[in-house]
């Protein structure tokens, strides 16, 4: 599970390695105009100004980093990292599993803070492949809690690079017990 540092401002430099570089890139933001084609997630218009804030972890997500994360409304989150060297695939574009991890990251930080912090662990995730991310380009993910019961979250993401929308992904998460929250395997 992905773990989130305190909320604070949108860091307005850095070095990158806590998700500022993401943040900084994201900054390039299409003119209203032309936003259909050049921004598909149709941005939160307080884009910049959310409290952005570093996705930690000490497992998988120190890997796949650095990326950032915000809360944009009542039912609205984001996801942010820069597309570098080694998210590159060898036919020279975004590897499929780094997409697919952003959108996991990013929805399921998203249900464990609709959640009041309580754990929970993805159950269910589909994901369709609309086209290629490069490196160098911010890769933003949009996800938006769909509906929730007391036991399960339903959520749906969409992840836009360079312009245009990359992937589609949708899942399903079931908050654990606490007593289940640390164990693994049968």
């Amino acid at each position: 599970m992905s773990r989130v540092a305190p909320a604070g401002p949108s860091p307005a430099g850095g070095d990158g390695s806590d998700g500022t570089a993401a943040l900084r890139t994201l900054r390039h933001r299409p003119p209203a105009a032309a936003k259909a084609p050049l921004d598909p997630l149709d941005l939160d218009p307080d884009f910049d100004a959310l409290a952005w804030r570093a996705v930690r972890g000490d497992g998988f997500n120190a890997y796949l980093g650095p990326a950032a994360f915000a809360r944009a409304g009542e039912d609205t989150w984001y996801g942010a990292l820069t597309l570098e060297r080694q998210h590159i695939n060898v036919g020279g574009v975004c590897h499929g599993g780094v997409l697919m991890s952003l959108a996991d990251i990013t929805m399921g930080t998203a249900t464990f803070e609709a959640g009041g912090g309580h754990p929970c662990a993805t159950i269910e995730m589909n994901s369709h492949f609309v086209a290629a991310a490069k490196a160098g380009q911010p890769l933003v993910c949009r996800a938006t809690q769909v509906r929730r019961t007391s036991g399960l979250s339903f959520m749906a993401a969409e992840l836009a690079a360079g312009g245009r929308l990359v992937l589609r992904a949708s899942g399903i998460w079931k908050y654990l017990s606490s007593r289940s929250a640390g164990q693994s395997g049968p």
